[in-house]
């Protein structure tokens, strides 16, 4: 663990506590075995952001940093994330500090895909009570294949070739939410009644 607080503070400049330190968030260490809080780290640059804010005048390593920051939020926290959607493993640093060029050529959906099934097929074990991984990609796919639990369809639209917003993201096309409470638990009992009254249907038919 000590080499990994030091890689990170000598790429971040932030030495990252392992003892006495607990995150108010999920009540641990920012630093447990080889993985590092996301909550840690984010709260820390925000709060260094306030007092020192980033301009068109900032070094460039300072920009550099923030940027780092970003990446471990999305990899960690969305595309790569594990239940907690809070912990990074450290392995994803060496590539999220190394070249940026060499980034850019990886594949990225193709992990992604293989941890969403890797995630899925964990989640059906019967102990299991939670799922991490880009579930949103999942919902998604639920919409566009189970439209009767998914919100209003936006209509197609035929944008000109070179218009900013075409090849826009593909969850853009649906508009509005669920008409239920903003919680899970709600929502996943309305998805419940919604298959309930389908099944209903299909059974009375």
């Amino acid at each position: 663990m000590p080499g990994w607080v030091h890689f990170i503070h000598s790429h971040l400049g932030v030495k990252v506590p392992v003892k006495g330190c607990v995150d108010a968030t999920d009540r641990m260490p920012p630093m447990r075995k080889h993985q590092v809080s996301i909550t840690w780290l984010t709260k820390y640059f925000r709060d260094h952001y306030e007092s020192h804010p980033l301009t068109e005048e900032s070094p460039e390593d300072e920009k550099a940093r923030y940027a780092c920051i970003y990446l471990i939020g999305m990899i960690g926290g969305v595309f790569f994330s594990n239940k907690s959607s809070n912990l990074l493993s450290c392995g994803w640093l060496r590539i999220i500090f190394g070249s940026w060029e060499e980034m850019g050529e990886y594949s990225w959906a193709s992990p992604c895909l293989a941890m969403i099934y890797h995630k899925l097929c964990n989640a059906s074990l019967k102990a299991v009570r939670e799922v991490g991984g880009a579930m949103f990609i999942v919902q998604f796919w639920a919409w566009e294949h189970m439209p009767w639990i998914a919100p209003v369809k936006r209509p197609d639209r035929d944008w000109p070739i070179d218009h900013p917003l075409r090849g826009e993201a593909y969850g853009s096309r649906w508009l509005g939410h669920i008409t239920c409470d903003n919680l899970v638990q709600h929502k996943l009992d309305e998805y419940r009644r919604r298959f309930e009254r389908l099944w209903e249907g299909e059974v009375t038919s």
